[in-house]
C-alpha cells in the first residue's frame, strides 16, 4: 500500500508575506487548494490513502486533513499521525503542482530497492558564490536541485519525525541518521510556486482548451423566462423549449461540450421524458461532473445573447453573479438586440457562448 502526505500548510512568506499561499487565487482565479481538490482524483490508483496538510477544509471523500504545525517537520509530522500503516510514503509540496503521474510512480518503484528516495534536476545556470562584497565562480558540477515528491518507507519516516533533528527536508534527516538516499530523475516543469512570477511560468504549461456553443428558443406566452438560472420576473415572454427554456446555460453547456468532444447537447440531453420540463442547472451540473472526470477546469465564460424583448439590462449581474457560482469561473455576459435585421422582430432569444478551459491532469 501507498500513502501521500500533501503538504499544503506553508506560510508562504517570499510569496504573498506570510498570507498562506495555498489558499491564494493564483491560478486564474483558482488556488492552489482547488487545483488539488481535483488534481488528486488523478492519483487515487497510486495511493491508497492520502493525507492533506492543510487548515483549510478538503471536502473530498477519502482523503483526509491534518493540521499544519509551526514548522515543516511538525507539519509532515502532522499528516503522517493521521496516515494508515502503508509500505511506502511520498511527501509532497502542495506548491509543485506540476509533477506528473511518472514522476510519481518513478519514486514509488524505487522505494523497492532504497528506502529514501528523491528526484533531483541538474543545474544549468552559471552560479557565483559570495565572498565578503564580492563574488567567485563556483561549479554547478556537483550540485542539483532536489524536487519533492520525496519518497520513503513507512518505518524510515516515522524514525525521521520521532528524533529532533530538523532540515530543509525529511529526506536530509534520514541521510544523517543512516539510512541511503537515491535520486532519481526529476522534472523540469516540476516548479515550485515561491513568488508571485512562478504562476506565470506555471500557467504556461498547462494545456488549454476553447470550445464555442449557442443555441436559440422561440417565445412562448405560457412559459417562463428563465436565464442563466435566475427566473426573470418582470418578463411578459419565456421561451418555447422540451426544458425550462434557458437559452444562456444551454450555449455555455453546449460550449463546454465541445471541449470534452463527448457530443453535444441535443445527443446528451435528448427530448426524452427524463429531461421534459427539466432544470438546465441540473443539466449543467452533469455537464461539469463530465468536466471534473476529464480533469479540466472552467477558466472563463463569454456569452452573448441576442435578444429583442424584455429589457434585461437589471438582470445581468444577478444572471451573470448565478453563472459564475454554477461555473466556479468568471463570466461576461453581453446582451444586444437584432435592430430589424433578422426579420422585422426577432421572435425568440439566440444565444453564443465561449468557453477557454485548462486540462489539469498530467
Amino acid at each position: 500500500m501507498n500513502g501521500l502526505i500533501l503538504v499544503a500548510g506553508g506560510k508562504g512568506q517570499r510569496f504573498s508575506g506570510g498570507k498562506g499561499k495555498a489558499q491564494l487565487r493564483v491560478f486564474r482565479g483558482w488556488s492552489l487548494l482547488d487545483y488539488w481538490q481535483v488534481r488528486l482524483e488523478t492519483l487515487k490508483d497510486l495511493f491508497q490513502d492520502v493525507v492533506v496538510v492543510t487548515d483549510s477544509p478538503m471536502g473530498l471523500e477519502n482523503i483526509k486533513v491534518a493540521l499544519p504545525g509551526s514548522s515543516r517537520k511538525e507539519s509532515v509530522a502532522n499528516g503522517f499521525e493521521k496516515l494508515a500503516r502503508v509500505d511506502k510514503v511520498l511527501v509532497h509540496d502542495a506548491a509543485r503542482p506540476l509533477a506528473t503521474d511518472t514522476l510519481f510512480e518513478r519514486v514509488l518503484a524505487w522505494l523497492d530497492l532504497f528506502p529514501v528516495v528523491v528526484p533531483a534536476i541538474d543545474v544549468e545556470d552559471a552560479l557565483r558564490k559570495k565572498e565578503g562584497s564580492s563574488t567567485v565562480p563556483f561549479p554547478r558540477e556537483d550540485l542539483i536541485r532536489v524536487q519533492t515528491p520525496q519518497g520513503f518507507r513507512f518505518e524510515v519516516l516515522k524514525a525521521v519525525l520521532e528524533t529532533a533533528d530538523e532540515d530543509v527536508d525529511e529526506a536530509s534527516v534520514a541521510q544523517r541518521l543512516g539510512w541511503k538516499v537515491h535520486v532519481v530523475g526529476g522534472e523540469r516543469k516540476n516548479l515550485k510556486v515561491t513568488f508571485p512570477e512562478d504562476v506565470f511560468l506555471q500557467e504556461l504549461m498547462f494545456r488549454r482548451l476553447e470550445g464555442i456553443g449557442w443555441d436559440f428558443h422561440r417565445f412562448s406566452e405560457n412559459a417562463p423566462l428563465i436565464l442563466g438560472g435566475i427566473r426573470i420576473e418582470d418578463a411578459d415572454v419565456g421561451l418555447e423549449s422540451w426544458t425550462d427554456g434557458d437559452v444562456v446555460i444551454h450555449a455555455v453547456a453546449d460550449a463546454l461540450l465541445s471541449t470534452l468532444e463527448q457530443g453535444d447537447l441535443g445527443t446528451l440531453y435528448p427530448n426524452s421524458q427524463l429531461w421534459r420540463d427539466g432544470s438546465s442547472t441540473d443539466i449543467l451540473a452533469d455537464v461539469m461532473e463530465r468536466m471534473r472526470k476529464k480533469f479540466l477546469l472552467v477558466e472563463k465564460v463569454t456569452v452573448l445573447l441576442l435578444a429583442d424583448k424584455p429589457t434585461l439590462k437589471h438582470w445581468i449581474n444577478p444572471i451573470t453573479g448565478n453563472l459564475s457560482s454554477l461555473l466556479n469561473a468568471p463570466v461576461h455576459l453581453s446582451v444586444t438586440r437584432s435592430e430589424g435585421i433578422i426579420g422585422k422582430d426577432l421572435n425568440g432569444m439566440i444565444s453564443l457562448s465561449f468557453v477557454n478551459c485548462v486540462e489539469v491532469k498530467r
